[in-house]
């Protein structure tokens, strides 16, 4: 009987160490899967992010449009200082000309070149500065080189628009404020003999129509990271 008390005793105290240990592995199984889904899920996060829309953050902050958290515009009780705008306009003048040399398109007539916080616009083989300061006397070619700017925003969406047509999209792309010669949305883009608030207000819905533009270009064109 107390061989047989003995042997219960051993089975037991085996049968516990056992469940213990299958316990212990399913814990870690259990945490390894666990591990394994989040990994899955920051993969497939990291898989929707695009660099663009990363590098370019096109947003508002009041009546300003930003890009990449810099303000476009300057009001009466909230002036901008140059540098800002100057990397605002570098932000924006880089972002279309790379979606443009992506998509292999030339615009037709100006030349865009992003060089940081200095961009300029060549239009038919003359340079145009788009940064500042620029003072009322030479207010001209700035605003010519934000015209320029806006045309080739124009030449892009038509590209866009002409690309979902020919691949059979049943809403081909369409800017959501129209931009003619040096207006958006009926507001002139130029800086001379303007209101600061309407000018502001012109580069806000220039900077919406960027916006949409670069979904169209990461989302539509497959432009991905």
């Amino acid at each position: 009987l107390a061989d047989l008390e003995s042997m219960e005793e051993a089975y037991w105290h085996d049968f516990n160490e056992y469940a213990s240990r299958l316990r212990s592995q399913r814990e870690e199984a259990g945490a390894t899967q666990s591990k394994v889904r989040l990994s899955v899920a920051q993969l497939e996060l990291l898989g929707r992010t695009n660099v663009f829309n990363d590098a370019f953050h096109i947003w508002h902050d009041g009546p300003f449009g930003t890009i990449s958290n810099f303000r476009l515009g300057r009001m009466p009780t909230a002036p901008v200082e140059w540098e800002e705008l100057n990397a605002a306009w570098g932000q924006a003048v880089l972002l279309l000309h790379t979606m443009a040399r992506l998509e292999g398109v030339e615009f037709a007539d100006c030349k865009l070149l992003p060089m940081g916080s200095f961009p300029r616009v060549v239009d038919r083989g003359t340079v145009y500065e788009l940064f500042g300061p620029v003072h009322q006397i030479v207010r001209a070619g700035y605003d010519k080189a934000m015209v320029c700017y806006l045309g080739c925003l124009q030449e892009l969406a038509g590209h866009a628009r002409r690309r979902d047509v020919e691949e059979g999209r049943p809403k081909p792309f369409e800017l959501p404020y129209p931009v003619d010669g040096d207006k958006v949305n009926g507001m002139t883009i130029r800086l001379r003999f303007n209101k600061d608030e309407n000018w502001t207000q012109a580069l806000k819905f220039m900077l919406t129509d960027l916006k949409v533009l670069l979904a169209w270009f990461t989302g539509v064109a497959g432009h991905g990271v």
